[in-house]
């Protein structure tokens, strides 16, 4: 994955410049966003803007700081606020306008069918089922208060049970069969999960990681459980008090244009929000849309600080 350096900059307000003359417009985004050097070169041509990325950790620490720094903002646009997180965008405030839907991608997990093959333990068809004893120390989700895939996992529990009651011995369950919780959706996958060294045959991701996974010979590496999943959307916007609102909305439009969204799917394993745009071929066999959702009419806003706090109780205790 390729990254940007950050480049320091001066503050605008102490150089004099007008708005017209800035021409560094900044990007806030989370530590999986990838643009091309490619896409960069192409950005600052088409517009006369140089472009900088500032990466703000997962999307929970990258919606926080877009929180605290509202009325002197880190960056001008941001990339990266998804559906778990944009009733805090709004409530505080951040966005001038509307966020603009970049991409999608459904968060369910992933197992290992290599690790799966070559022991005596079946694999899960549920999450449902990982509180079960054959399970026990084989998985790795994220931390809800910080990474948008375990915050949607949240919400998918909820969703899925009738009662609290019945969420809360779930939550248990996985508790007592030795869950991990990884503080990020880097260090689950990359750090944890075994197909890249670590402990865990099963993480939670997302339906379209298994693309990522093909070996040389054509074969699958890992397969993903797409039942009651969780559709994740990723938003774009301006931020309020930017320095340089014209090229916060140029980039913003960048994001949405056919080049940007061309590499959605090789570069970020998600779904282009532009329908119209082709995904790899072998999207097809590997990385198709969940077969079934659950959680789109939760009130995530409303519900979240409630959740964190009873999952905080049943981890933590």
């Amino acid at each position: 994955m390729k990254k940007l350096a950050i480049v320091a900059i001066s503050a605008l307000a102490l150089t004099g410049c007008s708005a017209q003359d800035i021409t560094l417009v900044r990007l806030a985004a989370h530590d999986s966003f990838v643009i091309s050097d490619e896409l960069v070169a192409e950005f600052e041509s088409e517009t006369g803007y140089e472009l900088e990325i500032i990466r703000l950790g997962d999307t929970g620490s990258l919606t926080n700081q877009l929180v605290l720094t509202t009325n002197a903002p880190v960056a001008d646009a941001f990339f990266g606020i998804d559906n778990t997180f944009a009733g805090v965008a709004t409530d505080n405030n951040i966005v001038a306008g509307e966020m603009q839907a970049i991409d999608y991608s459904d968060v369910c997990f992933n197992y290992d069918l290599d690790w799966f093959a070559e022991s005596s333990i079946a694999p899960p068809t549920s999450w449902r089922e990982l509180g079960q004893e054959q399970y026990k120390s084989l998985v790795v989700v994220t931390n809800p208060n910080f990474s948008s895939p375990g915050l949607a996992f949240l919400a998918t529990t909820h969703a899925g049970f009738d009662t609290s009651a019945e969420v809360f011995a779930y939550w248990r369950s996985l508790r007592d069969n030795d869950l991990k919780v990884a503080g990020s959706w880097e260090d689950a996958y990359f750090v944890d999960f075994t197909r890249y060294g670590g402990d865990r045959p099963i993480v939670l991701s997302y339906a379209s990681s298994p693309s990522a996974e093909v070996k040389e010979d054509g074969t699958p590496g890992s397969a993903a459980l797409r039942t009651e999943c969780f559709r994740q959307i990723e938003y774009a916007g301006v931020l309020n008090n930017a320095d340089n609102n014209p090229g916060a909305k140029a980039i913003v439009d960048f994001l949405l244009g056919d080049s940007f969204q061309a590499s959605v799917p090789e570069n970020m394993y998600v779904y282009p929000i532009n329908e119209a745009i082709e995904v790899p071929e072998a999207w097809a066999k590997f990385a198709q849309p969940a077969d079934s959702l659950l959680g789109e009419g939760l009130d995530i806003n409303a519900n979240r600080d409630q959740w964190l706090t009873d999952w905080s109780d049943v981890f933590d205790n």
